[in-house]
């Protein structure tokens, strides 16, 4: 299962290991020393309106998850899978695939 805070360009992500995905875009970038500040607020507990959630499936090696565009009303189908030292992020907004996408941890 997943678990944590993963950060990419300016999307972020917090699993939960019962398979709880929120979804998130922060300006600027998180970073591994916003984690903490992140985390006070991105909560499963009452999460801000900006906030998606979603869960997450395991097949395989693979997490899969299906939200929604932050900047567009449309499906985004999300894909996962865990590198040594980060997450490896394939998604498809829309009709248009993005590939390799590393998300690194920033909490805990």
């Amino acid at each position: 299962m997943l678990d944590g805070i993963y950060a990419g360009e300016e999307q972020v992500f917090r699993f939960y290991p019962d398979g709880l995905v929120l979804d998130v875009l922060v300006r600027p970038a998180a970073t591994p020393q916003s984690g903490a500040l992140i985390a006070t607020w991105l909560r499963r507990e009452d999460p801000p309106a900006s906030v998606h959630t979603a869960r997450y499936t395991r097949d395989g090696g693979a997490y899969t998850f299906e939200t929604r565009g932050h900047l567009r009303d449309e499906q985004v189908v999300v894909q996962v899978t865990k590198a040594k030292d980060h997450l490896v992020v394939d998604r498809r907004d829309g009709g248009r695939p993005r590939r390799n996408l590393r998300f690194d941890r920033i909490f805990p």
